[in-house]
């Protein structure tokens, strides 16, 4: 989810400003990673960290401690959702119990736009999804 007020504006510019805007944390989204299988949190937690940290340039490392005691000890089951939203240097998480918790950082806002709208994204087809939608 894109909030359609902070996107409108590079909607219907290029792909390459399009793309640019998706790295701003200042333009509000919100992720949603749904399991398409039983994962152990810590597997999944810990490839969502090793995703972050190189982006986030040494700055602020210890949110990445915080973002992990954020979620429960158990495996994340079939179908269970987690919702990283991104507001400007704020990020609010939802695990996958309905707990809410919230980080804020520059740095680990802009990582985790980077690791899914970088030039190489986590997830390639999240990313080929959203830019069909914005253009």
């Amino acid at each position: 989810y894109m909030n359609p007020e902070s996107i409108e504006a590079i909607k219907k510019g290029p792909a390459e400003d399009i793309e640019q805007a998706l790295l701003d944390p200042s333009i509000h989204r919100t992720i949603r990673i749904v399991m398409y299988r039983e994962v152990d949190m810590e597997t999944c937690i810990s490839a969502i960290l090793e995703a972050l940290e190189p982006r986030m340039n040494g700055e602020d490392l210890d949110k990445l401690e915080e973002f992990k005691k954020l979620n429960p000890p158990d495996s994340f089951v079939e179908g269970a959702i987690i919702e990283m939203t991104v507001k400007g240097d704020t990020l609010v998480y939802k695990n996958v119990v309905g707990d809410v918790g919230t980080l804020k950082s520059q740095p680990f806002a802009k990582a985790v736009c980077d690791a899914y709208y970088g030039a190489e994204p986590i997830s390639p087809t999240h990313m080929e999804s959203v830019m069909d939608g914005l253009s």
